[in-house]
């Protein structure tokens, strides 16, 4: 036989084989269970690396099943990793890894803290433009008002408000309002006749430009808030409609309702009058006098069926006469009363601007004041010998409760003249006389005699005349111009 050799690879494989068994209870390097109910399990054939395998082994390590493993032999209940196991490893972090964290840390605090500031900076960069942009503000304001003076006034220290009472200016301003209200009426007549289906452009157009005058002349005085007064809400409702909605038959109809009921009969409350030289007189009556004529050519002098009619009859809905028209007054009371009560309050009492109630309060001779001011008596709500104070609620409660009932009563008339053409035409010719006739008796009875005293030799306050004290007349107490 040959010489036995130091070593031998068969031994050293079988050496290698009762190794791996004895190492069988445990698992990656952890004990086996006790406790485990199955105790021979095969294992695996162990090879450094599968090319030292052979065919057969290769395919049984293929074929070997875990799922007859017992779980204490995988996945040991000892070995479970704990909330308390990650937190205590927290404190085992490597210390340089520590140092760079609280690098990042310190770093991102910066940040913060940069950006904090940057905040700050930020805050009173806009505070400094707007303090700058008001101060640029007042001296372009300042600069405007020094520049209008000094060209239309001729003198920068002298309003214009002050230059408009003197003499030949009052002269020069009425000859042009009384050649713009009668190129206003040439032209209203002309559209209506002529062109009647084009009328409600002309209109809006109109309308908005004695209403944007009315608004530069009132703004920065004591009328400011008649400017929210319901004939504005309606002219403004009106021409919107008619814009941007000019097939929508129930707001159309709304707007006939309020523009041939309160509106078209505060010619009469409000005693308008067609005096040609008066801007302010002028622009009164249009507001008033524009929104029914507009309403009629709508109605009447379509091409084809009205748009403001929802069916092929052409009736006024109880719902649209009523309800939406009523409905669309109160939201306007409610606004109004927000809006002198609320918010200009204050602004009303201390510098004693007007409003309609306070106008009407303090305007016997109207007859909204005495008509309601006989019924208040009569019910025993005022007393005897009591006048109206425009500061109390009690006052302004009874002129929003009678302006209420004025809004109905005048919209009674209004479905017969949605649906009667001569109902309608004969309505708004009584009330354009009625004006023109308030006109006819200005000019005779007043302006004659209050326009050669105007310019009669009178005190002066710096350049304006004094306006000259009340005069009784056959058309009544008149103050001023």
């Amino acid at each position: 036989p040959p010489p036995a050799l130091p070593f031998s690879p068969m031994a050293d494989e079988k050496k290698e084989q009762a190794d791996r068994a004895t190492e069988a209870p445990k698992l990656n390097g952890r004990p086996r269970n006790e406790n485990s109910k199955r105790e021979n399990v095969p294992i695996p054939p162990y090879r450094s690396s599968t090319s030292e395998m052979t065919e057969d082994e290769m395919q049984e390590l293929l074929e070997f099943d875990t799922d007859g493993m017992d779980d204490d032999l995988l996945f040991d209940d000892e070995d479970e990793l704990t909330l308390s196991d990650l937190i205590g490893s927290l404190d085992k972090v490597p210390e340089g890894l520590q140092k760079r964290m609280k690098a990042w840390g310190d770093r991102w605090k910066s940040q913060l803290s940069k950006l904090h500031g940057y905040r700050e900076q930020m805050k009173n960069l806009h505070n400094n433009i707007k303090k700058r942009g008001k101060a640029v503000r007042k001296l372009l304001n300042d600069r405007s008002k020094t520049a209008a003076r000094r060209l239309i006034t001729g003198d920068q220290n002298k309003k214009v408000r002050d230059y408009v009472k003197e003499p030949p200016v009052v002269r020069m301003i009425d000859c042009v309002s009384f050649t713009l209200g009668v190129i206003l009426l040439a032209s209203a007549e002309f559209m209506a006749l002529r062109h009647p289906h084009y009328f409600y452009i002309f209109y809006v157009i109109t309308s908005w430009a004695m209403i944007l005058t009315r608004v530069l002349l009132w703004w920065g005085g004591s009328f400011k808030y008649f400017l929210f007064d319901f004939c504005y809400y309606v002219n403004g409702v009106t021409s919107i409609a008619l814009l941007l909605n000019p097939q929508n038959a129930a707001l159309l109809q709304v707007c006939f309702v309020w523009a041939n009921g309160p509106v078209s009969l505060a010619m009469v409350t409000w005693r308008n009058s067609l005096v040609f030289h008066s801007l302010e007189k002028v622009t009164s009556l249009y507001v008033h006098a524009a929104p029914p004529l507009a309403m009629m050519c709508i109605r009447w002098y379509t091409k084809t069926i009205s748009p403001a009619c929802e069916t092929p009859e052409c009736k006024l809905t109880m719902w649209n006469w009523w309800g939406l028209s009523f409905g669309g007054y109160l939201l306007w009371q409610a606004l109004q009363l927000f809006l002198t009560e609320v918010i200009g309050r204050e602004e009303i009492q201390s510098k004693g601007l007007q409003t309609s109630c306070r106008w009407i309060a303090t305007h016997p001779r109207m007859p909204v004041h005495f008509l309601s001011l006989k019924i208040t008596r009569f019910l025993g709500i005022m007393g005897k010998d009591e006048q109206y104070d425009h500061t109390t609620w009690k006052t302004k409660v009874i002129f929003v409760t009678f302006q209420a009932a004025y809004t109905l009563i005048t919209m009674l008339p209004c479905k017969i003249l949605f649906e009667s053409f001569w109902a309608h035409f004969t309505y708004l010719i009584v009330l354009y006389i009625y004006c023109v006739w308030n006109g006819a008796r200005y000019y005779v009875h007043v302006f004659a005699e209050r326009y050669v005293l105007q310019f009669r030799e009178a005190p002066r306050t710096g350049d304006s005349l004094i306006p000259p004290p009340a005069m009784k007349t056959s058309y009544g107490t008149k103050k001023g111009n």
